[in-house]
């Protein structure tokens, strides 16, 4: 049972007829063959998240279903439970081989991005803002950082999700459309490799240990985009309540020093001072006037705005599985 974060009323689901509402312990249940349990996923349990993909033991990102679920849902216990009386993981390899497993949200600044859930749902509180959409192309008016405040990956390509595998040539069974000999190892050239594989590397870069991660755990952080009020005003982004709120995912401040500070005390899961954002954006202006970016090359990918108009914004970027 969940109840209301303010006022503590008990929150009733539309579907309630069938349910348990069970709140021991310990619950003993007879069988006479079997028991099926089902968890509604794992996608909330940063560890068995890491079986499958390591670097997602990151607890900044959390579930795709917290809002609606609440904190114990989709925790893997039930598959747990099935690990300890023998069973094994076959057939999971479903969340490395399905291209929307998890990939970065283009929703941005709220912590339940899979959805844009507004006020009179009755878990929009838990959340607090719906967060807004500003799709591919807002990526391009942006810079993105990590949790120590620098660019890690070309922005353009962040939020592109890699396509299934599929056979080269036209896309069908091996051989069609191609000069194809059984058993010839010239059917693995590179050439035709590449052409069976869509997948980009934001996500495994957005991911990846870097200045600020450190042990135990040696977490990657949270991500954040940043931009300026020229920005908003080029592309009419409403940056209001519910879009927005005072939740830990939002900041605005009229220096970027002063954004960097109020990410840093404001995030439950920003855990240092990102040290290096107003150099960061101060390199990525000389980009701007330059017209290219040695680091990443977005000039190759879309044009390149400077981030130097106040009001600033600091939104996070999720992850989503």
């Amino acid at each position: 049972p969940r109840q209301h974060p303010e006022t503590g009323e008990l929150l009733q689901s539309l579907w309630q007829n069938g349910n348990v509402d069970e709140r021991r312990e310990t619950v003993t249940v007879r069988a006479r063959q079997a028991v099926i349990l089902a968890s509604g996923g794992h996608a909330g349990n940063p560890e068995v998240r890491s079986m499958f993909y390591p670097a997602l033991r990151e607890p900044a990102f959390p579930t795709s279903g917290q809002t609606l679920l609440g904190p114990g849902g989709q925790d893997g216990s039930a598959l747990i439970a099935g690990l300890r009386v023998g069973a094994n993981l076959a057939g999971m390899q479903q969340n490395l081989s399905y291209f929307t497993t998890f990939h970065i949200s283009t929703r941005l600044g709220t912590r339940d991005a899979y959805t844009g859930m507004m006020p009179g749902h009755p878990t929009f509180d838990f959340r607090g803002s719906s967060g807004f959409n500003v799709g591919n192309a807002g990526f391009e008016e942006l810079i993105a950082v990590n949790q120590v405040g620098k660019r890690f990956f070309n922005e353009v390509r962040l939020p592109r999700r890699p396509g299934p595998s599929a056979y080269p040539g036209d896309g069908g069974a091996p051989g069609r459309g191609l000069a194809h000999t059984p058993l010839d190892w010239r059917n693995c050239r590179k050439e035709w490799v590449r052409e069976m594989y869509n997948y980009d590397h934001g996500l495994d870069a957005a991911l990846a240990m870097n200045e600020g991660s450190e042990a135990p755990d040696y977490y990657s952080g949270p991500l954040w985009a940043v931009f300026d009020q020229a920005a908003v005003e080029r592309n009419g982004w409403e940056l209001r309540y519910p879009f927005v709120s005072d939740n830990g995912y939002f900041f605005r401040a009229d220096t970027i020093e002063d954004l960097a500070e109020q990410m840093h005390a404001g995030h439950e899961f920003q855990r240092m001072p990102l040290r290096y954002l107003a150099e960061t954006v101060a390199t990525w202006n000389g980009y701007v006037e330059a017209g290219a970016d040695p680091e990443f090359e977005r000039e190759a990918e879309a044009p390149m705005s400077p981030v130097m108009t106040p009001p600033f914004y600091g939104l996070s970027i999720m992850v989503i599985w």
